[in-house]
């Protein structure tokens, strides 16, 4: 939903044996201390060593439209628009990687990715310190990396079981947020409450932030009961001048990059304030782990100043979307999963120049959006994973946009490795 106004005053369990489950976590926690399980990237050796790993996503969509849709109206990202990859073999993602533990406790990473036709581009470049404190595990990273989100979050996108990242990832942070920060993590084992604790400090260069502004903070917190994990995550952004090439004016492809207002406000609507991005998770399964559940939610929270060549604006939006996804692992190769997601923006402009600006910064109207996707993934050719996908997008007032995607996904996070 949209409101602009001319004026300042008007407004548009079955359970296990303890000493199993005590394994099981022990397990679960060395791996999460070192291969960081929830984060999108796959961590450092657990022992002294090297290792350089890779993956590749392939896939070709048939659609009657434009696949993926060009630009979700009403949204407020950076203007670049999708590619369409409509009836022709795509680079989905394609990542390599080295990764090095030098000591039991000092570790570095180095992650490239490039998607489509884009500019190769450093996901990960990070050194990573893990000790024990107070009888706690505890892990510093500092460098480029992209802030987790959780584990749902994290992990729904590139290599997963669909061809798109959810829309809600796509609309509030550009679809990933890579930024040179640090974060300090403390975990405790444990099977019911909190399990971990992460502060992050970012530079905050990066969408949702700008190319101007103050360092911003980070939180995330980890509640495990039994099978479930639930997870929430904030971050308190400032971005100065950051950019938005107006409708019509944006080039094709995605960038992680974001205009700057300060060099110029020609063909973009430009802005300062506050952003807040709050996101929320839970994720389950049977026991037999057959079948496998999660569920998130992201809100992006702005207010302040929207401004272009021709007006400025008081400016309040919101952005929040939700998506589930449910697993069922048919047999031990075949995998069936289901996503349903949706989609929703609201901004208010107030001020003499509220209905143009609102126009350039493609405002005007905010739809709804939801999608349904079904996939089913085979991975009897390991390490390839085979995935046929069906599913609609529909805008609110538009007609359904219906597509099929085949897509091939090779993984070697450990391709090549060794010990020092």
């Amino acid at each position: 939903m949209t409101h602009c106004s001319p004026t300042p005053s008007s407004q548009t369990r079955s359970p296990r044996s303890d000493a199993a489950r005590r394994a099981v976590w022990a397990v679960a926690l060395c791996a999460g201390l070192a291969q960081a399980h929830e984060d999108e990237h796959n961590g450092p050796p657990l022992q002294p060593g090297w290792r350089l790993g890779a993956g590749l996503a392939l896939d070709v969509a048939a659609a009657q439209d434009a696949w993926p849709v060009a630009r979700h109206e009403g949204v407020l990202l950076t203007g670049q628009t999708a590619r369409n990859r409509r009836n022709e073999l795509s680079l989905e993602h394609a990542t390599v990687g080295a990764a090095a533990r030098f000591t039991p406790w000092l570790a570095a990473q180095l992650e490239v990715g490039m998607h489509d036709r884009d500019q190769a581009h450093v996901e990960v470049a990070r050194v990573e310190a893990s000790w024990q404190a107070w009888g706690q595990p505890w892990r510093l990273r500092a460098g480029r990396q992209s802030p987790s989100l959780g584990g749902v979050v994290d992990g729904a996108g590139h290599f997963d079981s669909f061809a798109q990242a959810p829309l809600a990832k796509q609309a509030v942070i550009n679809e990933t947020w890579i930024d040179d920060g640090l974060t300090l993590q403390w975990q405790q084992p444990t099977e019911r409450g909190l399990q971990a604790l992460e502060l992050g400090a970012w530079r905050a260069r990066a969408f949702p932030a700008g190319p101007h502004g103050p360092a911003a903070p980070s939180l995330k917190a980890t509640a495990v009961w039994d099978h479930w994990t639930g997870q929430i995550f904030g971050a308190w952004l400032q971005p100065q001048g950051r950019g938005a090439a107006a409708v019509g004016k944006g080039t094709v492809g995605h960038t992680h990059g974001v205009p700057d207002c300060r060099q110029s406000v020609a063909n973009l609507a430009c802005f300062d304030g506050q952003s807040q991005v709050f996101g929320a998770s839970l994720s389950g399964g049977s026991d037999d782990e057959r079948w496998t559940y999660s569920a998130a939610g992201l809100w992006r929270r702005e207010r302040g100043a929207l401004y272009t060549q021709t007006g400025t604006a008081a400016y309040e939006g919101d952005t929040t979307g939700l998506w589930a996804d449910v697993s069922l692992r048919w047999r031990p190769d075949l995998t069936v999963a289901l996503r349903a997601e949706r989609l929703a923006s609201q901004h208010t402009l107030n001020g003499p120049g509220a209905s143009l600006v609102a126009t350039a910064a493609g405002l005007t109207a905010a739809p709804t959006v939801h999608r349904l996707a079904l996939a089913l993934g085979s991975t009897r050719f390991e390490p390839v994973s085979l995935w046929l996908e069906a599913g609609a997008e529909q805008a609110s007032g538009a007609s359904a946009q219906p597509y099929v995607v085949l897509r091939a996904v090779w993984q070697a996070p450990d391709w090549l490795q060794g010990k020092f």
